[in-house]
């Protein structure tokens, strides 16, 4: 099978921003690269994650701008808002975006083949269209997913991850996020201030955990602030559907009734079948890749990058 594999200097396998980055170097450099994409080249950033979210996140201040702009002596009535438009708006910046990364691409003559694709013996890449590629050299930049917690099984409607709620063509009325990191405390924010009445779960005694103390002091006092109920240190423990919306119940005894659920509780590897035992590629207890301090791993010309790393 190896024989009749297109042959390239390099092989990446995932074509978000470390794995195009790293095409894009290469094909620079004059190698001649291939890039294995699932989906579209730009990944959880471009697609479903930082440029989507900051755009929500734009609409959100304009939409303060307007409510707070008699404070400035600019009469306007109080604005409302058209989600749907938001999210037409959030795509086309999106797919401007793609469009000109997947013309560079091409300018930059890197192949491109769409589908999931797996690491084997030899540096051999098998692509579930098929076909088959090898490469001198192997990136592996397959990204992540989102984390789910139990008995809060993703349906996208009543529970959902940040893949999801990127899509909503309209917000609901009460949401509770689970989880008060970054992404979630954003998801807070932009639901908020667009008129969505917002509870914050979060199991560590403070948002943003991991962050300086005076960086979640500003974010719980401005929370309070705009009416987010914030509570820290809680465990969840589950929901009850109750026809249109459902009752998380979190802490001890406590309840919220809440017409969906935002799942935020961070990310993990896309390692799952990413590379075959005789590949050589080693994955430590969390599912992420082992690298040492030039991004190679156990496997001989082989490299990683971006979220599959630690």
């Amino acid at each position: 099978m190896v024989g009749t594999a297109r042959e390239f200097d390099v092989v990446v396998i995932g074509g978000g921003p470390g794995g195009y980055a790293a095409a894009l170097y290469g094909a620079a450099a004059g190698l001649s690269v291939a890039v294995v994409e699932k989906d579209k080249v730009g990944g959880t950033c471009l697609h479903r994650g930082c440029i989507p979210a900051k755009e929500f996140l734009e609409t959100a201040s304009v939409f303060r701008t307007v409510a707070g702009a008699k404070e400035f002596g600019i009469q306007a009535s109080q604005p409302t808002v058209d989600f749907g438009t938001s999210q037409a708006r959030k795509q086309k910046v999106v797919d401007q975006l793609w469009k000109g990364l997947s013309g560079l691409m091409k300018q930059r003559k890197i192949t491109t083949v769409i589908g999931t694709g797996s690491l084997g013996a030899g540096h051999l890449v098998r692509v579930d269209d098929g076909s088959e590629l090898v490469g001198r050299h192997v990136v592996l930049a397959a990204g992540s997913v989102p984390k789910t917690i139990p008995g809060f099984e993703i349906d996208g409607q009543l529970v959902m991850s940040s893949d999801e709620i990127l899509e909503l063509e309209r917000l609901p009325a009460s949401a509770v996020v689970i989880g008060g990191g970054a992404v979630g405390c954003e998801f807070a924010s932009m639901m908020a201030d667009l008129g969505t009445q917002v509870t914050v779960l979060e199991v560590l005694p403070s948002l943003i955990p991991g962050c300086d103390a005076e960086v979640s002091g500003a974010v719980s006092r401005s929370f309070k602030k705009r009416g987010i109920v914030v509570h820290t240190g809680v465990e969840v423990h589950g929901h009850e559907p109750n026809g249109n919306g459902t009752t998380v119940s979190f802490g001890d005894g406590e309840q919220v009734s809440v017409d969906a659920v935002v799942v935020s509780v961070g990310r993990r590897p896309e390692s799952h079948g990413l590379a075959d035992p005789e590949a050589g590629v080693e994955l430590d207890d969390r599912g992420f890749v082992r690298v040492d301090d030039h991004m190679r791993t156990t496997a001989d010309g082989v490299y990683a990058v971006g979220d599959v790393v630690p």
